[in-house]
C-alpha cells in the first residue's frame, strides 16, 4: 500500500517550487521553475499573475511525475507564497486586470511617507497602499470595482482562486496581516483601514485557518482533484517547519534578505523600529499564534552584488574565498546596499567598506562581507527577547559554513541549521498534512524532519564584545555618511 503523501506548492519571488512529501517526511519528488520580473520604472517591480499559475501547474506536474505519484494518490495540497505582492482580478472571468505589484515595489513611497508623518505605522511592503494605487491608476480595476466584480489579494488568494476555478477565494491571517488591512490580534479586516485605503471588504478574500481544507483543485489541472488544505506566508511556513511552536523560540531565514521571526505570547508585543507583530498561523482548536518579525534587507543580494562586480566568481565560491585568509585584517563591510532594516530602519543609509589598505585582497573583502551579514543578523537578535534555545537557521545562504561560523561567534549562542533547504515548502506540507490526517499533531509532523546541524560558537565573550563595538561604530558611519551627502 502506498504511503500517504502531500503536495507542497511554494510560490517565491524568483521561482516557484513543488515538493511531494510522504508521511515519513521524505521528499519523493521536487521541481522548480524561475519566474520573470519587470521593472517598468525606477523602484517599480511587477510580475505576471498568469505566469504564477502556469509555472505552478508545471512544477506540480513535474514533482508528481518524479515522485511516481498520480494526483489521486495525494492526500492534500499546501500553498506557501511570497507575501504582500498585490494582485487584482475579475471575479466573473477570473482574468488578472493588471500586472502583480511585487512586495519590493516602492512606487508607494510618497504615500507611505505621508501616512507615517501622520503617525500611521505602515511601510512600503503593505499591500494596502498597492491596492490603493491600483484603484486610482488602472481603469480596468476601477471599472471592476464599480461593477462589483473586483477581487484583490496576495498570491496565496490568487492561487487558491485560480486552482479551484473560483471556488476558494481565501487567505489566512498571516497573509491578511501583511496587507495592512487586518485588525491586530483578530481574524477580521479593520473598517478604519479599509476606509483609509478605499478598499471594500467584499473585494478581499475570506480569512480562514492556515491549516484547514477549503476547496480543491479542479480535476483538469493535475488529473484529479486535490483538497487545498493549507495556505501560509513564506516566513510563517518556514517557522512552522523549524518547530517554532513556543514563545521565545526563533528562526532566521537567510536568502536574498534575512528574516527573523520570534514567537511571542501576545500579538500586541512589539520590538524596536522596523519590527512588526504578525500572526504566525491559525490552527483549528488553538489560539492564534503570533510573532515579531524583523528584516535584514540586504543579505544574499550583497553576495550577488559581489559577483556582479567580479569580486567573487560565483556565489558557491564564497566560502572558499572567505576562507583563503585567516581574518579580514580589519576590513569591515556594512551591507546597506538598500538601506538598513530592523532595528535601525534607515532607508537612506548606504553601504560602507572601511579599513581598506593597499594589501587588501578579494579574500579580505569576502570575509568582511560574510561578517557584515552576520553582524546585521545579530543586530536583529540582540534587539528582541529571544529565549535560551539555539537559534534555528534555514535558507539558501545558510549553506555557507563561513557565514554560519561568523553568526554563531558574534551571536554567542549555538545555531541549528536545517538539513532541508526548502523549509517553506516543508511547512506548507506539514500544515496540509495536519488538516488531512497525515499527521495528528504539529509535533508529529515536525519530528519527521532530518536532524539539524548544530554549530557552536568558537570565540570568547571579550573578543565578541570588541567585534560588536567596532560594528556599532561602522553602522553609525554608514548612517552619518548619508546625512552629510
Amino acid at each position: 500500500m502506498t504511503a500517504p503523501a502531500v503536495l507542497a506548492l511554494d510560490l517565491g519571488t524568483t521561482s516557484t517550487r513543488a515538493l511531494v512529501i510522504d508521511a515519513a517526511g521524505r521528499v519523493c519528488g521536487r521541481a522548480s521553475r524561475p519566474l520573470g520580473h519587470h521593472y517598468p520604472a525606477p523602484g517599480w517591480l511587477e510580475q505576471d499573475p498568469d505566469e504564477f499559475i502556469e509555472a505552478s501547474a508545471a512544477v506540480m506536474r513535474g514533482a508528481l511525475e518524479l515522485a511516481g505519484r498520480k494526483a489521486g494518490e495525494i492526500r492534500a495540497l499546501g500553498i506557501v507564497s511570497q507575501r504582500s505582492t498585490a494582485i487584482a482580478w475579475d471575479a466573473e472571468s477570473g482574468e488578472a486586470l493588471a500586472p502583480a505589484i511585487g512586495w519590493q515595489d516602492r512606487r508607494n513611497q510618497a504615500r507611505v511617507d505621508e501616512l507615517v508623518a501622520l503617525g500611521i505605522p505602515i511601510n512600503t511592503l503593505a499591500s494596502a497602499t498597492k491596492f490603493e494605487w491600483m484603484l486610482a491608476n488602472v481603469p480596468e480595476i476601477r471599472e471592476a470595482a464599480g461593477a462589483g466584480r473586483l477581487r484583490l489579494g496576495t498570491p496565496d488568494a490568487w492561487l487558491s482562486d485560480q486552482l479551484c476555478r473560483g471556488g476558494a477565494f481565501v487567505t489566512d491571517p498571516g497573509h491578511a496581516a501583511c496587507t495592512g488591512l487586518l485588525e491586530a490580534g483578530t481574524r477580521s479586516y479593520w473598517d478604519v483601514a479599509l476606509g483609509l485605503f478605499g478598499v471594500a471588504a467584499e473585494q478581499l478574500p475570506s480569512v480562514v485557518p492556515t491549516s484547514e481544507i477549503v476547496g480543491e483543485t479542479h480535476p483538469g489541472l493535475l488529473g484529479a482533484a486535490i483538497p487545498i488544505a493549507a495556505r501560509a506566508g513564506d516566513q510563517q511556513a518556514s517557522s512552522f517547519a523549524q518547530g517554532i511552536l513556543e514563545p521565545g523560540m526563533a528562526k532566521l531565514t537567510l536568502g536574498t534578505s534575512a528574516m527573523l521571526n520570534l514567537h511571542v505570547e501576545k500579538p500586541a508585543q512589539t520590538g524596536n523600529d522596523g519590527f512588526y507583530a504578525l500572526p504566525l498561523w491559525d490552527l483549528p482548536g488553538h489560539e492564534l499564534a503570533s510573532c515579531i518579525e524583523g528584516t535584514v534587507i540586504t543579505a544574499g543580494s550583497a553576495v550577488e552584488w559581489f559577483c556582479e562586480l567580479g569580486l567573487l566568481d560565483d556565489a558557491s565560491r564564497l566560502d572558499a574565498l572567505a576562507g583563503s585568509v585567516e581574518s579580514s585584517e580589519g576590513v569591515m563591510f556594512v551591507p546597506a546596499l538598500q538601506g538598513l532594516g530592523s532595528p535601525i530602519l534607515d532607508v537612506k543609509a548606504r553601504a560602507l567598506a572601511i579599513g581598506l589598505t593597499r594589501g587588501t585582497g578579494r579574500g579580505h573583502l569576502a570575509r568582511a562581507l560574510v561578517e557584515g551579514i552576520a553582524h546585521r543578523c545579530v543586530d536583529l537578535c540582540e534587539a528582541l527577547p529571544l529565549g535560551d534555545q539555539p537559534l534555528r537557521v534555514d535558507g539558501g545562504l545558510a549553506q555557507s559554513d563561513a557565514l554560519m561560523g561568523a553568526l554563531a561567534n558574534l551571536l554567542g549562542r549555538p545555531l541549528l541549521r536545517a538539513q532541508e533547504i526548502e523549509t517553506t515548502s516543508l511547512g506548507a506540507a506539514y500544515l496540509a498534512g495536519l488538516a488531512s490526517g497525515v499527521w495528528q499533531t504539529p509535533e508529529e509532523a515536525i519530528a519527521t524532519a532530518a536532524e539539524p546541524t548544530r554549530i557552536e560558537p568558537a570565540i570568547g565573550g571579550a573578543k565578541r564584545d570588541a567585534a560588536r563595538e567596532r560594528w556599532g561604530q561602522a553602522i553609525e558611519r554608514a548612517r552619518s555618511d548619508t546625512s552629510s551627502a
